[in-house]
């Protein structure tokens, strides 16, 4: 089980490399996976989102709005 988890969070790195969103966590359609162990689900789904979270705080994602601009806080400097 240890390999699968180290795989989804590579894919989440993977998919939000690709610009994929939060709702696009495989593990949130339960109707294409069928889940029989709440825990092992569980933490494949966290796994992933971890991934996701990863890429999106090394790639700066965090502090983009959506129309592409950069925050206002970005230029604020401290002295």
């Amino acid at each position: 089980m240890f390999e699968n988890l180290l795989e989804m969070q590579e894919r989440g790195v993977r998919d939000r490399a690709l610009g994929r969103s939060l709702a696009d966590n495989p593990m949130s359609k339960p109707d294409v996976l069928p889940i029989t162990d709440l825990q092992e689900w569980y933490s494949m789904y966290d796994a992933w989102r971890f991934g996701w979270s990863i890429e999106d705080a090394m790639a700066g994602h965090i502090d983009l709005p959506r129309d592409g601009r950069a925050s206002p806080r970005a230029y604020t400097r401290t002295v």
